[in-house]
């Protein structure tokens, strides 16, 4: 429980950090554009319902505690990059932290809970459809991109669809799997 007390903590704290960014983005843009601000919110929601020992909705599991997953391996890609060609950065640190907290609870999910391969689908075709947009506009949700050079943003790319294959694999190996346990 303390967890999705904390989750909505870090999700108030994203929000109010991404304030003035996010009032220079369309409200119809916010699923496709924010991360830190939804995925922690979505998290608390799965750790409320599992507290109240309640069937978790496999649409709120799968869009929580995959994306976070992928997310808290991006971040040991992404900040690293940055502060290579920045230098180090005490905030950025935190960053990788913050996101490595929340994914690491995408991937307890994962590890915990069957998902439906379907949903599991759904979920992979929005996060690799968002990666593409974030790569081809060269935002990464708003994250300033700028900084990073043309190999590094293809490689973060790479890696996230590497991230997002990876998770599948995880999920269809053990829940799909053809071996009879």
């Amino acid at each position: 429980m303390v967890i999705a007390y904390l989750d909505i903590v870090w999700s108030a704290l994203a929000l109010f950090h991404d304030y003035d960014k996010l009032l220079s983005i369309s409200w119809y843009l916010y699923p496709i554009v924010l991360i830190c601000p939804i995925f922690p919110l979505l998290l608390a929601l799965v750790f409320f319902q599992t507290t109240k020992k309640r069937p978790i909705n496999q649409f709120l599991l799968s869009f929580a505690a995959i994306p976070s997953a992928v997310f808290g391996v991006l971040a040991l890609l992404f900040y690293p990059m940055l502060m290579i060609n920045e230098g180090f950065n005490i905030l950025g640190l935190g960053q990788i932290l913050w996101v490595l907290f929340y994914g690491a609870q995408g991937w307890y999910l994962i590890f915990r809970y069957k998902m439906k391969s379907w949903v599991l689908v759904v979920v992979s075709i929005y996060l690799i459809a968002k990666l593409t947009l974030d790569y081809y506009y060269l935002s990464f949700g708003y994250i300033s991109v700028e900084k990073l050079t043309q190999s590094q943003l293809l490689g973060l790319y790479i890696g996230a669809l590497v991230a997002v294959a990876l998770v599948n694999i995880v999920i269809f190996r053990r829940d799909y799997s053809l071996n009879p346990k």
